[in-house]
This record gives C-alpha cells, structure tokens and sequence, in this order.
C-alpha cells in the first residue's frame, strides 16, 4: 500500500515498514510515546517490547510508516491488526484493530495522525474488516479528539478495568459497514 499525501511543510508517504526499517520503527514508536524525555515515566518491560519490536507488529499485522520523502526519514507509525492477531487486545470477530500510533514529537500538528489512521482504516476495509476498533489511555485527550472527529464513537461497554499501574484505556469503534 502506498500513498502520498502533502501536509503544510513536507511531502509525505505512507507505506508498510522495510524489515530494514524495524530498529528504527521501534525507537521512533519509542519516542512518539514520549519515553525518551527527561523525567518521563518508563513503560513496563512487556510494554517497552511491545513498543521497540516492530518486527513483531509486522509479523502479527500490517506495519505502517510516514517517510518525509526528501529526507527518507520516518516520521510515524501505526499498526493494523485483524482479529486473532496476537497482537490485538480488543477487536472482534469482523473488526481490525489499530495499535501504536506514534508521531515523532517535532513531525506532531500537521494531520499525519489523522494520516496514518485514514490509511489504516482504508486497509481494514480492503482487508473485509466491518469495523474498526482502538483504545488509548483514559487521559490521552489528544488522541480522543482526533479519533472523535475522525467519527469513531467511544464505547464505555467495552472498557475493562486495568489493574494499577497499568493505564486505563477507553475504546472506540469505527463502523465501516455503513
């Protein structure tokens, strides 16, 4: 899947991730999350796998990246999980899950969210998915606002309490079927 869109400063393409691009995919999912700042709290040990093994995400689903095209740098991430994926904790039956969208903090407020995610909405419904299901942490305000006016509906009766220190997650669901 490729596809190439220009955001206010740079042009942009999104596509799946190079298996030589999986160190690098995994630090920049790293960074996106904001773990590298000083004083930042670090993930847990099955969480910081998950985020710096990029290779797992490409095995278990489709991985995408941004590139800046006139540098080749990449800029962000996400992942498409179809249920059964190991990867995925919250799709079901008919739905692909996105995980792990991460934007390097200096590359954030040009729409390459809102980019990765129409892409990978695009390849769930190619993928014969019905939906598309994601959550995200109870205080990442940002991110629920994008997928908000990106017209997924948040869905309270599929949240699960976490025990402490895990973060609280709330989920939401795109239907693709309408």
């Amino acid at each position: 899947m490729t596809a190439t869109a220009t955001t206010s400063t740079e042009p942009l393409i999104v596509r799946r991730a190079r298996e030589s691009e999986y160190a690098a995919v995994g630090e920049l999912t790293y960074r996106g999350f904001g773990h590298h700042l000083p004083a930042a709290d670090q993930p847990d040990s099955e969480r910081l796998t998950l985020l710096v093994d990029a290779e797992a995400r490409a095995d278990a689903g489709t991985l995408l990246v941004a590139e800046d095209v006139r540098t080749g740098k990449l800029v962000g991430t996400i992942t498409v999980l179809l249920h059964g994926s190991p990867l995925a904790r919250q799709a079901e039956p008919g739905e692909a899950e996105v995980r792990l969208l991460a934007v390097l903090p200096e590359a954030r407020r040009q729409g390459l969210g809102r980019l990765l995610l129409e892409h990978s909405v695009q390849l769930a419904a190619r993928n014969g998915a019905r939906g598309v299901v994601l959550d995200t942490g109870v205080d990442n305000l940002g991110s629920q606002e994008l997928y908000r006016q990106f017209g997924f509906i948040r869905r309270p009766d599929r949240e699960k309490p976490r025990p402490a220190p895990k973060v609280q997650l709330v989920v939401y669901t795109l239907d693709l079927a309408g």
